[in-house]
């Protein structure tokens, strides 16, 4: 039964673990091509002098992409979840002693500001290559091979879960984000606050019919009156 149930889970290992190691490749050439966010976030003095250590950090992360895609591993898989275990602690980092930091510098020349959301998806990936350390999955080669015609479909839906998984990542913290109510404004739950929100309107112009309100609104009002 547990051979069976290993026998099952073998494609979600394999599809895991290649977003996993895919999301570590692209960033890592990211950090290669357009260093200075990941250096910004490394070094209080300045991207200049940091530019080579953040360049050195695309090329590790590239290698161990590489590896745990084309020859996954024990060892890739170890090298997967200790990148990622890295990566999670740094943003801890941020998140605690430089919480006005404005990127993490995960993404290259993109500005992505450390997040609970990155936190988690860091440890998440790195309980991947746990997992993929403990069961190495199959190569990509032999495992696409052997899907036939079905290997189109599967690249594809692949590279657009990885699309969605960095979108999650990159954007998701900022729109969350622009839902919290500015400090110093407290949600009112009076049954006045209403009337309040009237008499402020009237008193900057705005009354009842007035154009900006929304149309016939005035109509409305006299109708029942």
């Amino acid at each position: 039964m547990i051979a069976g149930f290993q026998h099952a889970m073998a494609p979600v290992g394999i599809v895991a673990s290649l977003l996993v190691a895919g999301l570590l490749f692209t960033a890592g050439c990211a950090k290669l091509v357009r260093p200075d966010s990941t250096a910004r976030a490394l070094c209080a003095a300045g991207p200049t002098r940091c530019r080579g250590v953040a360049r050195a950090i695309g090329l590790v992360e590239i290698a161990i992409g590489s590896w745990a895609i084309v020859l996954p591993s024990r060892a890739s898989g170890a090298a997967l979840a200790g990148a990622y275990l890295a990566f999670a602690g740094f943003v801890a980092f941020l998140l605690v002693r430089r919480p006005g930091t404005s990127s993490c510098g995960c993404a290259g020349a993109r500005e992505i500001p450390p997040s609970g959301i990155h936190l988690v998806a860091n440890l998440v990936a790195a309980g991947v290559g746990v997992a993929a350390a403990f069961a190495p999955p199959r190569a990509i080669g032999p495992f696409v091979a052997s899907l036939g015609w079905s290997s189109v479909p599967f690249v594809a839906g692949l590279i657009a879960a990885g699309a969605l998984a960095a979108v999650a990542i990159t954007d998701l913290p900022g729109a969350l984000a622009s839902y919290d109510r500015p400090t110093g404004h407290p949600v009112e739950r009076d049954a006045d606050r209403h009337v309040r929100a009237d008499s402020a309107l009237e008193a900057a112009g705005i009354g009842p019919g007035h154009s900006s309100l929304w149309p016939g609104a005035s109509l409305r009002e006299e109708a029942h009156a």
